[in-house]
């Protein structure tokens, strides 16, 4: 009887499955059977001592098969203490084996998987990333999951005055465009809190980085009426005294900041040819949006300031001074 049935007379009924594949030389399933689990052998052998595992050794195959080293090395030992050490250091190779053996059958992720793998994880980094700013809380309506700016306003890296500010830490939006946010909050840093008394009225604004790339592409874009300029290409020369303004609204709906005066006669340089206004928030402003045109400048605009009006002086080292005006 097997010792693993606790001394009854019936016969396991796997060892004897096993047994009978043996015995008859049947080749299957059962000829791999593992009664018990390679890892656990160790254990295995601590209970059953000496005596018993002749035993189980002698009436399943399958554990035979198993206990085969530990039951060899019982045979040439009488310490029992030598012994134990024996089958412990078999059965941590044993193990080994069997932990290497399975392995091998594990199939190695192809280049195509493993790519596929690394677009996925690019992609959860760049959902989870968030990008900051702040507002100018009067300027915007508050609603769900959006603000609304109710006039010209900014985006800036910090609460400082726009006008302290470069063109690099703000970012201009004009009236009624709707901004995505994920999150808004009340200043807290002690940095910001301490530049102004209106950093209370400041809100911190988390959106996700595709805004504020958006935003920045349209650093340089500004909207001209095109009837008051002469086109000759990537130049645009005013015939008559006009504007470059950020949005196309007209000029008298307009903040100082958000338009500069161009004296006729004033060549302005641009990236590429005029084109015509597409932005959804643009395009249905008034019924003479069609007649401006959005333009890039291919330098930043050199300004003079008189009274509060910024006056078109040239680009970039061109700089024309303007006697008499």
């Amino acid at each position: 009887a097997c010792p693993l049935c606790l001394g009854s007379p019936i016969v396991h009924p796997m060892a004897a499955a096993a047994g009978a594949g043996a015995a008859t030389g049947a080749a299957g399933p059962m000829a791999k059977l593992k009664i018990w689990p390679q890892e656990d052998m160790l254990r295995l052998v601590g209970l059953l001592q000496v005596s018993g595992l002749g035993a189980v050794v002698a009436s399943c195959t399958a554990m035979s098969r198993q206990l085969q080293a530990p039951a060899q090395a019982s045979g040439r030992r009488e310490d029992s203490a030598q012994y134990l050490q024996m089958v412990q250091a078999q059965q941590v190779l044993l193990s080994l084996e069997s932990a290497l053996s399975e392995a091998a059958g594990v199939t190695t992720p192809s280049a195509s998987s493993s790519a596929e793998a690394w677009r996925s994880l690019q992609t959860f980094e760049c959902s989870a990333m968030t990008a900051h700013g702040y507002c100018y809380g009067p300027d915007w309506e508050v609603k769900p999951g959006k603000l609304v700016a109710k006039k010209g306003t900014w985006f800036k890296t910090s609460t400082q005055f726009s006008w302290e500010l470069s063109d690099q830490q703000r970012l201009y939006l004009p009236t009624g465009i709707v901004v995505p946010i994920l999150q808004i909050g009340r200043v807290t840093a002690p940095t910001e809190l301490k530049r102004h008394d209106w950093v209370s009225q400041h809100i911190r604004v988390w959106v996700k980085p595709q805004i504020v790339k958006m935003l920045e592409a349209r650093c340089g874009t500004w909207f001209v009426y095109y009837p008051h300029f002469e086109d000759q290409g990537n130049v645009l020369i005013a015939i008559v005294d006009s504007w470059m303004k950020r949005t196309t609204q007209m000029s008298g709906e307009l903040e100082p900041f958000e338009m500069i005066y161009v004296p006729k006669g004033l060549p302005i340089h641009l990236l590429g040819e005029a084109v015509p206004v597409e932005e959804e928030w643009e395009k249905f402003r008034h019924q003479h949006v069609h007649l401006h045109r959005k333009i890039v400048l291919a330098s930043p605009p050199l300004t003079m300031k008189q009274d509060k009006y910024d006056i078109f002086v040239g680009q970039g080292n061109d700089r024309l001074v303007l006697a008499g005006r």
